[in-house]
């Protein structure tokens, strides 16, 4: 068991699930898109920005030069 993970407002997601969501990740072809990303994690947009964004600061994922994501190591 665990605290909820709030990513932004109204934006909550279980103990784990930021782990889970950069496993996930890293079975795509890399970089990735956003929408690929959306896709892959089964949710909408509005839940995948600021699981990115998370993903991110953690340094699980990194941007790209051109704007997709990679996951790190």
């Amino acid at each position: 068991a665990g605290a909820l993970l709030r990513i932004a407002d109204g934006v909550v997601l279980l103990p784990g699930a930021d782990g889970r969501a950069a496993a996930l990740l890293a079975e795509l072809p890399q970089p990735f898109t956003l929408s690929a990303a959306r896709q892959r994690l089964g949710t909408s947009r509005r839940v995948a920005v600021p699981l990115l964004e998370l993903l991110a600061r953690q340094g699980r994922t990194r941007r790209t030069a051109d704007g997709e994501h990679e996951v790190v190591g």
